[in-house]
């Protein structure tokens, strides 16, 4: 079975109404070792990571993105201001499986939006790429 630029479009569209970006979706739940690996952001720098292992252990990750300007420490002497990053690690989950990890997520997703929207609205979006591999990569 092969996902269908509608409902990798609906996705985004409804990833975007409540203010997140998705950044990389690699999702195959069909097999008989699932995998899957997320990483999808909102604007003023939060983010959220998940990921299934080769072992099979399902993880979910949320950090904040700080940019700035600063000093680079690691040189002496003058220096120009340069742009930096910092990812603040905010916590970590596991979950007992696949669908388990995703219900998580869709249920952070929502709680975190931007822009209000329905759990059941992203839980259908979410569900129409779960059903065959699906590759969504930021252009």
């Amino acid at each position: 079975m092969q996902i269908t630029t509608a409902a990798v479009a609906n996705l985004q569209r409804t990833m975007a109404a409540a203010g997140w970006d998705i950044h990389y979706v690699d999702i195959d739940l069909t097999g008989s070792a699932p995998k899957a690996e997320l990483k999808v952001s909102r604007t003023d720098g939060r983010w959220i990571w998940a990921r299934i292992d080769g072992l099979g252990r399902c993880t979910v990750e949320t950090f904040h993105r700080e940019r700035g300007l600063a000093m680079d420490a690691s040189r002496k002497g003058r220096r120009p201001l340069t742009p930096m990053v910092d990812d603040r690690f905010l916590g970590r989950t596991r979950h007992e499986g696949p669908r388990a990890m995703l219900r998580h997520v869709t249920s952070y997703l929502v709680d975190n939006a931007a822009n209000p929207i329905h759990l059941a609205d992203v839980r259908a979006a979410w569900a129409g790429v779960m059903s065959a591999h699906a590759l969504i990569a930021a252009a």
